[in-house]
C-alpha cells in the first residue's frame, strides 16, 4: 500500500488553500491600515490563487498525471 503525502492530495490542497485565504485576509487588512492600494491588490491576488488551487489540482493536474500513467 503506498502512502501518498498529505500536501498532495485534494485534502492538502485544500488546507493550503485555506491558508492562503487566512494570510490574505491580513494582507488586505494591512493594506487597509496603510492606506495602500497595492497591498490590497496584493492581498485580493492571493484570495484568488487560495479559491484556484484546488480546482486546478483537482481537474487539470491529477487529470493530466492520470493520462501519462
Amino acid at each position: 500500500m503506498d502512502k501518498i503525502n498529505f500536501w498532495k492530495t485534494k485534502a492538502g490542497a485544500l488546507t493550503i488553500g485555506f491558508i492562503l485565504a487566512m494570510l490574505s485576509f491580513i494582507i488586505i487588512l494591512f493594506g487597509i491600515k496603510m492606506n495602500s492600494e497595492t497591498v490590497e491588490n496584493f492581498g485580493l491576488i492571493v484570495v484568488i490563487v487560495a479559491v484556484l488551487i484546488s480546482p486546478i489540482k483537482v481537474f487539470i493536474l491529477d487529470k493530466r498525471s492520470k493520462k501519462e500513467d
